[in-house]
C-alpha cells in the first residue's frame, strides 16, 4: 500500500497536536497522525521513545493533555464507553502478564476478558454463548491441553497464546499489541507469528511494537518510528525499513536486507 492510498481509507484513531505528561514529564509530543482501516502498523524506536505510551493511549488508561489546538478521536469519538471500546479493539500489554495472581486459570484468564476481573467467581457468570466463544478460541490457539493450568506456571508463549485468546473474545476488527514477541523462544515466535498471520487474513488489523526486525509481519503495510517521544517518520516498509534510517533511529551502525518478506539485521559492511 503507497502512503498516498492512506489518504482514502476511514481513520478509527485521530491524533492531533497531543501531548503526554507522566509523573510530570513529557513523554509524547506533538503527536499528529491518523489510524486508518485496512493498516496493519508496527511502531519501531528505541526504549524510552514513547511507544508503548502511544498504544496506552488507545485503551485509554493514560490521557492527553488537553487544549483548544488538540484532539483525540476514537471512532470518532472524543469520550467512548470502556466496554464498547473493548467490543471493538482487542489489547494486549506486557504487564498484563504480572497482573494474573498466583493460582490463577488459564481458563480464567480468557474467560476475564468479558469482565475484566481474573477471578473463577466471574468465570461462573458465563452466558453459554459466551463459553462457546471461550471453547472456540480455546481449541484456535492451541490452549485444551492446558487449559486448566495456572496461568504463572505457563510459558511466555502460552501466556503470550492465552492472553491474544482473550483480546479477542469479542471477535474484534483491530488488536493492538505491545511487544507480542518479545521473549519467545524460536517455536514459539514461529506459532504466535503464524496465529497472528491468520487473524490478519481474516480481516482483523493489528497495530504493534517490535524490537526484533524478523518479527515484522509480512503482511505490515505501515511503518511508524518514534524517538524521544516523538513521531519522526511514516510510510511503508519499502521507504522506512532501511540501513540508513534505522541505523540514524537506533543510533548503531547495522546493514538491513529483506528475504521473502521478512527483515534480517546483520552487522555492517567493513
Amino acid at each position: 500500500m503507497s502512503v498516498d492510498s492512506k489518504n482514502i481509507l476511514s481513520s478509527w484513531a485521530d491524533f492531533k497536536n497531543i501531548n503526554v505528561y507522566i509523573d510530570q514529564k513529557k513523554v509524547l509530543s506533538n503527536i499528529n497522525i491518523n489510524l486508518h482501516y485496512g493498516e496493519n502498523t508496527v511502531i519501531l524506536g528505541p526504549n524510552g521513545s514513547g511507544k508503548t505510551t502511544f498504544l496506552k493511549l488507545l485503551n485509554r488508561s493514560i490521557y492527553p493533555i488537553t487544549s483548544y489546538h488538540s484532539s483525540f478521536k476514537l471512532f470518532n469519538k472524543e469520550n467512548i464507553n470502556i466496554w464498547d471500546l473493548r467490543k471493538r479493539i482487542g489489547f494486549l500489554f506486557k504487564e498484563m502478564e504480572q497482573r494474573v495472581n498466583n493460582g490463577v486459570k488459564l481458563y480464567d484468564v480468557i474467560s476475564s476478558g468479558f469482565s475484566g476481573i481474573f477471578n473463577s467467581r466471574y468465570t461462573n457468570l458465563l452466558s453459554e454463548r459466551e463459553k462457546i466463544k471461550i471453547n472456540n478460541l480455546i481449541n484456535e490457539w492451541d490452549l485444551s491441553n492446558i487449559i486448566d493450568n495456572d496461568f504463572q506456571s505457563l510459558s511466555d508463549g502460552q501466556k503470550r497464546r492465552a492472553l491474544l485468546a482473550r483480546a479477542l473474545v469479542y471477535e474484534p476488527s483491530l488488536l493492538v499489541l505491545d511487544e507480542p514477541f518479545c521473549n519467545l523462544d524460536l517455536k514459539s515466535n514461529y506459532i504466535l507469528n503464524k496465529n497472528i498471520n491468520k487473524l490478519i487474513k481474516k480481516s482483523i488489523n493489528i497495530i504493534y511494537i517490535t524490537h526484533n526486525l524478523d518479527s515484522i509481519l509480512p503482511e505490515t503495510n505501515r511503518v511508524i518510528l518514534m524517538k524521544e517521544g516523538k513521531i519522526i517518520n511514516d510510510g511503508t516498509p519499502n521507504e522506512l525499513i532501511k540501513t540508513k534510517i534505522l541505523s540514524d533511529l537506533f543510533n548503531i551502525s547495522i546493514n538491513v536486507i529483506e528475504q521473502e518478506g521478512y527483515w534480517r539485521i546483520l552487522p555492517p559492511n567493513n
